[in-house]
């Protein structure tokens, strides 16, 4: 009898190992990922785009694209606890006075339908100038004020569709991430989209080149790239010079109390874990 219970003690004692053994292989296994991943990553400005919108969903229309700068860092102890610092700016072309936007992250959150919600900080920053109009017979156009800088921010939360990390392609991560803003909430945006001309094309990998010889026909650099642009949706208001022709519309009418901001972006590794970092300054220092 005792030695049946011996053998049976053995036993549990065995599978409870080898129980063991799987769950720590298991919980290995899975982390891996998330360790690969962890680091820091610049969002390549080159091939991150954000579409803006008037609206949300099915009533919503893009306003404009720009591009995507900045980092994420990833945890490997908290992958689902990443820190965004994005900034979104229009294209050059609109000059140096045009709108810019910003979002710092502040905490994180997994959403019932197992979404990762990352909360922070969304802010625009936009030029005014006054502008004087005298119309005399000195009248040489009109004059403008010193710019007056505005900064607005509001919390407002980003929605990515994964919960931690995904594996990287060739030392390349792709992200996507959305957001949606009430007017109420935050006014000075949805006017800033209302207000300004935003660009409805951004070109990747742009490159531009002057003939090797400029004639009478010369009409500036070649440039060549790929353009993203606005999902622009409109239909023709009437037969083409038909009466009552006056161009295009909108398919869509926006729902005007909402805004929405939507992120494609490309990420390349910087460096490992802002711990890793800074214990080899730390040790190369002493």
């Amino acid at each position: 009898m005792k030695s049946h219970t011996l053998r049976n003690l053995r036993s549990v004692t065995v599978n409870l190992s080898l129980t063991l053994a799987l769950l720590w292989a298991l919980a290995v296994f899975v982390s891996i990922p998330a360790h690969a991943q962890s680091g820091i990553w610049q969002v390549d400005a080159g091939h991150s785009i954000a579409r803006l919108s008037l609206g949300r969903g099915p009533q919503s229309v893009e306003v404009g694209v720009a591009s995507v700068s900045g980092s994420v860092v990833f945890d490997s102890s908290d992958p689902a606890g990443p820190v965004v610092d994005l900034n979104i700016t229009p294209d050059k072309q609109l000059g140096p006075n045009s709108p810019e936007i910003s979002f710092k992250s502040k905490r994180t959150a997994i959403t019932r339908d197992g979404k990762l919600a990352v909360v922070g900080e969304l802010s625009v920053t936009r030029l005014e100038r006054s502008v004087k109009m005298d119309p005399n017979e000195a009248y040489h156009g009109p004059e403008y004020g010193e710019p007056i800088v505005h900064t607005d921010a509001r919390e407002v939360t980003l929605v990515f569709p994964v919960t931690s990390p995904p594996v990287a392609q060739n030392g390349v991560l792709r992200l996507s991430a959305s957001t949606i803003i009430n007017r109420e909430r935050f006014p000075q945006f949805l006017a800033t989209l209302e207000s300004d001309n935003w660009t409805s094309v951004v070109v990747e990998d742009e490159n531009c080149t002057n003939p090797a010889t400029v004639g009478e026909d010369y009409s500036g650099a070649i440039c060549t790239g790929t353009a993203v642009t606005t999902a622009l949706d409109s239909v023709q208001t009437a037969t083409v010079g038909g009466e009552g022709y006056y161009g295009f519309e909108p398919a869509v009418v926006p729902d005007r109390n909402h805004a929405t901001i939507a992120l494609d972006l490309k990420l390349t590794k910087m460096a490992p874990e802002p711990s890793a970092v800074s214990a080899a300054a730390e040790s190369a220092g002493r």
